[in-house]
């Protein structure tokens, strides 16, 4: 495990090494110059892919103007936002004020053609260089008799909202014996192993006030990433407290009787509950789809540079594209970004493009200083059109506590160190 974090800090050290070389090349030895008409570059969204891209870009002021576009006014992560539930961390904890100049503004509508984004409050903004981080969209009528807008009674807290808060308020209210029910939706969706994470958040807030509870998973697939060990440590931790159904089990719920806090799974199981948690299918968000610049579930990119494809100077990052085998994680978003950045500057100043490889760590908690994670580097493949794996590594199933609390302290400093240096 200590090789595994060795290799993994070595490699973003070298990739950030390679960023800057990368980067001061450009600014010192371009031969063009940008004194007038330089390109205006509009990023929209300052999760963890486009802040990253902010961050990069603002270094080359000189060569291009950045207009950013931020609809929030705080910043609050997915990441960790789990241990908030586990009360683990405050939310103050995981909302960031920006340390960058930004449009706070709800952007309505992107013309392709005119190169114009459109805001609520009908003005216009031209760019010549469009990056978009703008998150996941929901997919509806996936669950009868569940709607979207259902936050009061069955919430999802899944787009990074205050909506967190009041989950927590509900979950507090529990009394003892009560039951939860998680629904956990068919991939692709934000943070693959995110819904188990919070069977274990909530299993620890629970347990933690000494009330008896049961948690029910139902699930809309057959397996999950890190499912042993998530099971392992449910067994060992929380007993015979949380129980996960695979769909073959019947664990794809079906329908939703609100009134009555009741669901229905695929193989006509009903069962009723004190609290249900529903995690609704995902697609791509829906300014893309509204801009005209996505026609599927999730958006189509060149991967060298992550242009949407069949446009022009338009990029997307994060959760909404099809990255091939990346799972949707902050720390894709990150790795995307800085690639990104540099091809994005390349392409300015007429550069050949550098050939991508990307990195994910995935880190989840099963409790406060129990930690697991599973890493996994990636490529083009031949044709470049694709993001491929080259394998991946996770944590054991059966590690000692001493290991699952070095990689919890591992999970906050990754943390800490990112949170800083993009809002910071």
């Amino acid at each position: 495990m200590k090789k595994i974090q060795k290799n993994r800090r070595k490699f973003i050290k070298d990739i950030s090494k390679l960023t800057l070389f990368v980067l001061l090349n450009q600014i010192l030895f371009s031969k063009k110059i940008f004194a007038h008409n330089r390109p205006k570059v509009v990023v929209i969204g300052l999760g963890f892919g486009g802040a990253t891209c902010v961050k990069y870009l603002s270094n080359f002021s000189r060569i291009l103007d950045l207009v950013v576009i931020e609809k929030n006014e705080k910043i609050q992560t997915c990441p960790f936002s789990n241990l908030v539930i586990g009360d683990i961390m405050n939310y103050s904890s995981i909302t960031f004020d920006p340390n960058i100049k930004f449009n706070n503004s709800n952007v309505r509508y992107i013309d392709s053609e005119k190169k114009k984004v459109f805001f609520n409050d009908h003005d216009t903004l031209d760019y010549d260089f469009l990056i978009l981080s703008p998150g996941i969209g929901f997919k509806k009528d996936q669950i009868s008799g569940y709607s979207l807008d259902n936050d009061s009674h069955v919430p999802h807290c899944w787009d990074g909202e205050k909506k967190l808060i009041n989950f927590k308020k509900r979950l507090n209210r529990l009394e003892n014996n009560s039951k939860i029910i998680i629904s956990a939706p068919d991939y692709p969706y934000r943070c693959p192993p995110a819904p188990y994470e919070r069977a274990s958040m909530i299993a620890y807030y629970l347990k933690k006030k000494g009330l008896k509870y049961k948690i029910y998973v139902f699930d809309a697939k057959n397996s999950f990433t890190k499912k042993e060990i998530f099971l392992q440590e449910w067994k060992d931790h929380y007993t015979d407290s949380i129980k996960w159904i695979s769909r073959d089990q019947g664990g794809q719920i079906v329908s939703l009787d609100q009134k009555n806090k009741i669901i229905e799974t695929s193989n006509g199981t009903k069962l009723q509950a004190d609290l249900i948690h529903i995690i609704p299918e995902q697609k791509a968000s829906n300014l893309l789809s509204d801009s005209n610049l996505c026609d599927h579930d999730w958006c189509q990119v060149n991967p060298m540079t992550f242009e949407v494809n069949g446009q022009k100077d338009i990029f997307v990052v994060g959760d909404s594209i099809d990255a091939g085998d990346m799972p949707k994680s902050a720390f894709s978003a990150n790795s995307q970004a800085n690639i990104l950045s540099i091809n994005l500057v390349n392409l300015i100043l007429q550069k050949d493009f550098i050939d991508p490889v990307f990195l994910n760590t995935c880190y989840s908690f099963s409790s406060k200083n129990r930690a697991f994670s599973i890493t996994a580097w990636y490529k083009l493949n031949s044709s470049k059109d694709r993001i491929v794996s080259l394998g991946s590594k996770q944590s054991d199933i059966l590690s000692n506590h001493e290991e699952r609390f070095e990689e919890s302290q591992h999970a906050y400093g990754w943390y800490e160190t990112i949170t800083k240096s993009l809002y910071s």
